[in-house]
């Protein structure tokens, strides 16, 4: 019959305007990815912020502060004018890069001098941080008397030199203790040779901060290329001889960000063009293929568009987990082409994709109600994947739906290949229905396994779980820290306040708490900042427990003029004892002077609060030094893998119930539109069951399950279901099931040769959405049509 002239305009119309339509869609999806494009890996994505608000506010304010923008460098191998030179020399070099905030080499600004007209004049201050039990025995007549013995001692010294000079108004000898302090908390083990700290090997330590977060890839990499041609030229300055080592958390981002993207790029591409041979083969015509990939292609960037509208940026495992939407999305166009192609409609594409629009849209929506709950986790990087997800789901249903029928061919001509894999299907199909006991046999086999597996799942939840650690950048970083602090790494103690004030007495409780705990022995050691600066009500104080007694100046000459001292020689210290003070000193003085590196160290910006870190070492009882800190507001003992991990456990936990949820969710939709027992749990059962085969195979296999396995699950069940649907749908019908058996296979062959690959990444966070993802969808694969032929099943004819 020779076609309408008419009606083939009309098509002609009809494609010219969906294609125009769709070039304008996605032109200006194009465009905001364009404008808005962001990529981090970020692992602070990946922490709770709303269930556990104050744990949150603490990791990821933490983990962009000067705590992770640090970056020290070490010079060694030489002798210590060659390294001191070298250091030199290099921190000249580094200062004028721009993405470097501030570097430090060691005391700067004039060093003692410096420390004494920033204390002297407010010793009275800083007698003791127990001024109440203290003070009072101090000056006591024993004390007294104590005092002019131990001032006699130091007089009689070498080294005596400060001490006559300070003598007369310092005779308790209050600023040499303090000076004490002060060496031990700038140097932090660190020896100052002039203007430079070395290690107590002989590396020069240089410090730095960089303006951007350590996670900001585009900021971070100028910057470690450019120490690594700075460092390259000093050493050929110096004849070679020198070793430079670093530490830096942005090191590691780059590292993993570096993994991911080639994991992600060589996998994309092995995929693609996997996928375009498959749908080649199948298919044959390059415009169909092409035609295949277009609800992915409007997926991607609906998904891509939505989220950095509402993030602002994308992290690199919610672009990798978006591959996933070439599993879901690709299944709508397959699904149409196999039917259009196999058993057209009178009515062309547009009835084709009528005819089998409920159970797209039904499957479209149980794989968005099964994402969707991750909106209401704790974890901004889940939500983005929800989002992700959603949108792009929705998207590739949409453009499936509305964009393709017009620009298909109105009768295709199946290919041979296409033809003898229905014919495949159709046989199986028949054969599955004659044998419904070994199903039934099979199905409990596999709930048995799944038994044994899940019972064996050991479930891990902590964070660098979802990361790969570069051992060689690792144990470089371990040993500079070496160098520089022998304090625990990932273990400290914070005090977060409102105000200066209140974090400085907090500090002070600490302080004393923590000095109670290594007397006791439950840790070794501490650095905190109040070795440089107490709280302002401490400091009066001190000052008020000195004048509680006014006979002090008389008691205090005729104590030391019974040592030997000439009476009135310590008329100084009795006029300052009723003199006006200078105010307090106050963080702002310290962050003036050359104790600002120690200050940078030690307190962190948090969105308006003051956070003061406490270091510690050693810590042998942890429960113990937690029950000393209960009772002071604001204090947190936080040991990173520990806290990360028992919170991870509660939002893995947590995850999961929203994952059954959205399943108690999908199994209403699917019962409300199949009204049957039967049909409902052949549509639902294979997506549970694959789920639960996959999770024990991973735990028979010795993988440990965390969070990322979970959030991979929610695409097994959705594609699980979508197979389901798809195959209850056409039940009525060989020859349409067939096609849905077909369409079905190749949708799975498409993801798991998507994610067979991506289960081989080195990136542990990868592999572990790979391999549950390409072992679940091949569960489904094969638990889809033997549920089928087992619960909803029409008698074993062939009924056409």
């Amino acid at each position: 019959m020779a076609a309408d002239p008419q009606a083939s305009a009309g098509r002609r119309g009809r494609r010219i305007a969906a294609a125009v339509v769709g070039l304008v869609i996605a032109g200006i999806l194009a465009l905001v990815i364009a404008l808005r494009w962001s990529v981090t890996t970020d692992i602070t994505h990946f922490l709770a912020d709303q269930e556990d608000a104050e744990l949150a506010a603490i990791s990821s304010q933490l983990a962009d502060s000067e705590l992770t923008r640090a970056w020290i460098i070490s010079v060694g191998g030489g002798d210590e004018d060659e390294v001191l030179a070298a250091a030199r020399e290099l921190g000249e070099r580094l200062a004028a890069h721009p993405e470097v905030k501030w570097i430090q080499r060691g005391i700067e600004g004039g060093g003692g001098e410096a420390f004494y007209d920033l204390y002297f004049p407010r010793r009275l201050y800083f007698v003791s941080d127990r001024p109440a039990i203290e003070i009072p025995a101090k000056i006591s007549d024993a004390g007294l008397a104590e005092a002019a013995q131990g001032l006699l001692r130091e007089l009689s010294l070498p080294q005596a030199t400060l001490i006559k000079e300070i003598a007369a108004s310092d005779p308790l000898l209050i600023f040499p203790a303090i000076v004490r302090r002060l060496a031990a908390a700038e140097s932090g083990g660190l020896r100052p040779v002039g203007d430079q700290l070395l290690s107590e090997d002989g590396h020069a330590l240089i410090f730095l901060s960089t303006v951007h977060s350590p996670f900001d890839g585009a900021a971070m990499a100028p910057l470690a290329a450019a120490i690594g041609e700075a460092t390259a030229a000093v050493n050929a300055d110096h004849g070679g001889r020198l070793t430079f080592e670093e530490s830096a958390l942005a090191r590691h981002a780059l590292a993993a960000e570096a993994s991911i993207r080639g994991d992600v790029t060589r996998i994309s591409t092995i995929s693609t063009i996997g996928l375009v041979l498959l749908f080649l083969v199948m298919f044959r015509a390059p415009r169909l293929v092409l035609l295949v990939m277009l609800p992915l292609a409007y997926g991607v960037l609906a998904a891509l568009a939505a989220t950095l509208a509402l993030f602002g940026s994308i992290h690199g495992l919610t672009l990798a987990f978006g591959a996933t939407l070439i599993g879901v999305a690709i299944d709508y166009s397959v699904h149409l082409f196999n039917h259009h192609m196999l058993e057209p409609d009178p009515a062309g594409p547009e009835g084709s994709v009528r005819r089998i629009w409920p159970g797209l849209l039904l499957g479209a929506l149980t794989t968005i109600a099964g994402f969707v709950g991750l909106a209401w986790t704790s974890f901004p990087g889940l939500r983005e994947i929800a989002v992700f997800a959603c949108v792009g789901v929705a998207a590739a249903l949409l453009s499936a739906r509305l964009l393709l029928p017009p620009l298909m061919p109105w009768a295709p001509t199946p290919g041979r290949i296409q033809r003898l894999a229905a014919t495949a299907c159709e046989r199986l199909v028949i054969g599955l229905r004659r044998r419904r006991r070994a199903i039934a046999a099979l199905l409990l086999v596999a709930l048995a396994v799944s038994a044994v597996g899940l019972s064996r799942v050991d479930f891990v939840d902590d964070i660098r779980a979802f990361s790969q650690i570069d051992e060689a950048i690792l144990a470089e970083d371990e040993r500079v820290r070496g160098q520089v602090s022998r304090m625990d790494a990932g273990r400290f103690v914070i005090t977060i306040a409102g105000d200066e004030e209140a974090a400085l007495q907090a500090n002070d409780a600490v302080a004393a708490a923590l000095g109670g705990a290594r007397e006791a022995g439950e840790l070794a050691e501490f650095r905190s900042l109040h070795d440089l600066i107490w709280s302002r009500a401490l400091q009066e104080a001190n000052l008020a427990a000195l004048r509680s007694d006014p006979r002090l100046p008389a008691r205090l000459d005729a104590a030391f003029a019974a040592a030997g001292f000439r009476p009135g020689a310590l008329a100084a210290f009795s006029d300052a004892l009723v003199a006006p003070q200078p105010p307090p000193l106050g963080l702002a003085d310290l962050e003036a002077s050359p104790l600002q590196g120690v200050v940078r160290s030690l307190k962190v910006d948090l969105g308006g609060r003051v956070g003061l870190l406490t270091l510690v070492r050693g810590v042998k009882r942890p429960e113990a030094i937690r029950a000393r800190l209960q009772g002071i507001d604001g204090v947190h003992y936080f040991d990173q893998g520990a806290m990360m991990a028992a919170a991870y456990a509660r939002y893995r936990e947590r995850t999961i119930e929203l994952v059954l949820v959205g399943l108690l969710l999908v199994l209403t939709m699917i019962a409300a539109r199949y009204r049957r027992v039967g049909p409902a749990l052949a549509a639902f059962l294979p997506a549970v069951l694959a789920a639960a085969l996959t999770v024990a195979t991973l735990a028979l296999a010795g993988a440990a399950i965390h969070l990322l396995h979970v959030v991979a699950l929610l695409l097994v069940l959705s594609m699980g279901v979508d197979y389901g649907v798809f195959l209850v749908e056409s039940r009525d019908q060989v020859a349409g099931l067939a096609a849905s058996v077909l369409s079905v296979v190749i949708a799975a062959l498409s993801t798991i040769l998507a994610f067979g690959l991506l289960g081989m990444s080195t990136y542990p966070a990868l592999h572990a959405l790979g391999a549950t993802i390409g072992l679940g969808v091949l569960y489904s694969l094969i638990l889809a049509p033997l549920s089928l032929s087992l619960l909803a099943a029409p008698p074993p004819e062939d009924r056409r």
